[in-house]
């Protein structure tokens, strides 16, 4: 009786060790794929985060409507991750292709912003509010919801492209990982990717309240000084924080970019590796993936541009 005991005892330690074996794998491949989907997750603060303060909303109301924009972007990464585990599986040759195509996304968002940062510095900047909120809304409840579907829309495309990028850096890591294994990965890396967006979006919305609670709660002697020059600070520092995220995630978008276009077109990381000084290898390698990333996303740009000109404008003689 014992000895069964004992020895179901040492089946128990067993599978838990192995169990913890497990976890650790999990735990390194989220680690990986994290990594990997980090350029678009540090773009996405801020552009959440300005989605609710382009437009005048209720201060009461913006915890709700990054709640219910957290929502959806939970279903798209449910979408997501079914997805590239299906490709993984079944289609796994178009894993890099459809990388490229993110790549080539990542390239347009990011010079885009380069392109609209250097206009603005000249003077020509356009505000061009495309979003139907601002004029087809009639009430305030309307006006939400329409900013709210919009703001899912555009994460189902940040949701896929997180996904697949930390697919792919788990393959690159442990090629031969048992998909249960990837699923949990996958699904733990949307999840915490996820609430930390959206807690850093929700974050950046309450500095201001912070600094009120701040200046209203300071009492007269030296603590509430430190508290009143505080609140100025976080009041200083608070635009300048939101620009800074914006600058890192469209460099950081660039760079990525280009990473994932060598992955389909290996010429480039050939032509970046051939060229490559040893004694600045890695800021160089930055540096030259950021201008393929810009490169293809100015021509990606232009294209669009042309296209939206030849619609507009038929040819002379056409019917």
């Amino acid at each position: 009786m014992s000895a069964g005991f004992l020895a179901l005892l040492d089946d128990v330690a067993t599978i838990m060790s192995k169990a913890a074996a497990g976890l650790d794998d999990v735990a390194t491949m989220a680690g990986v794929g994290a990594r990997g989907a980090s350029a678009v997750v540090i773009d996405d603060i801020p552009v959440n985060a300005q989605a609710v303060t382009e437009f005048e909303i209720d201060a009461k109301r913006e915890v709700p409507i990054v709640r219910a924009i957290e929502r959806g972007s939970l279903i798209n990464k449910s979408i997501a991750i079914p997805l590239a585990m299906v490709v993984n599986s079944f289609a796994p040759f178009l894993l890099t292709p459809i990388l490229a195509l993110g790549g080539a996304y990542l390239g347009f968002e990011g010079a885009e912003k380069v392109i609209h940062a250097v206009l603005a510095k000249l003077g020509k900047h356009h505000e061009d509010k495309e979003n139907g909120a601002t004029t087809v809304a009639k009430t305030q409840e309307e006006f939400e919801t329409q900013l709210v579907k919009g703001a899912i829309r555009t994460d189902l495309v940040m949701s896929i492209e997180i996904i697949f990028i930390a697919l792919a850096s788990i393959n690159d890591l442990m090629p031969d990982s048992h998909w249960g294994m990837m699923l949990i990965t996958l699904i733990i890396i949307g999840y915490l990717i996820t609430k930390i967006i959206y807690g850093l979006v929700l974050g950046l919305l309450r500095l201001d309240d912070l600094a009120l609670h701040l200046t209203v709660t300071a009492k007269e002697n030296r603590a509430g000084a430190y508290k009143k020059r505080l609140a100025v600070w976080i009041i200083r520092l608070s635009p300048p924080l939101m620009k800074t995220m914006s600058v890192v995630g469209a460099a950081a978008m660039l760079f990525i970019s280009g990473e994932l276009l060598s992955k389909q077109f290996t010429f480039i990381s050939d032509s970046v590796h051939h060229i490559t000084p040893e004694f600045i290898s890695g800021p160089f390698h930055f540096l030259a993936y950021s201008v393929v990333g810009l490169t293809v996303g100015a021509v990606l740009i232009g294209t669009m541009k042309l296209a939206q000109r030849a619609m507009k404008d038929p040819m002379p003689g056409g019917g």
